[in-house]
């Protein structure tokens, strides 16, 4: 039976399914207007522990799953080199609302969850409701 995740840009929502038995529901962050979440069919590229963005300002980004090409992935909710470590208290309060630059933001207990959960070639859903 085939493992999925399917989020919902329009509701802010993601979905783990295996075939059509829903696993789990989290809350997501996707991108703003300006830089957008891709949408249509994808497939997990590529998963590290942790990512650190080449452009500054670098973000650090746990639980990292790349769904395609150009760094758009799935993962916990960013911090900073500098930030000692804690996540954002700003992308705490952003968690439901578009606000990254294209990236699925979840919380940190839900990121680990759908990282154990997913594997390479797992297929990814992004769409509007």
């Amino acid at each position: 039976t085939k493992k999925q995740i399917e989020v919902d840009l329009t509701k802010q929502n993601m979905v783990v399914k295996i075939g059509d038995f829903i696993v789990k529901n989290f809350v997501v962050s996707s991108g703003k207007a300006s830089t957008p979440t891709p949408r249509g069919e994808f497939s997990i590229l590529l998963k590290q522990d942790v990512r650190v963005a080449g452009a500054a300002p670098h973000y650090i980004m746990p639980n990292f799953m790349m769904f395609k090409n150009g760094g758009y992935g799935i993962h916990a909710l960013p911090s900073l080199k500098n930030d000692h470590g804690y996540f954002w208290t700003e992308a705490l309060n952003h968690i439901g609302s578009p606000r990254s630059h294209g990236c699925i933001r979840l919380l940190p207990d839900d990121a680990e969850y759908v990282y154990a959960f997913a594997d390479i070639g797992t297929k990814v859903i992004v769409r509007r409701s």
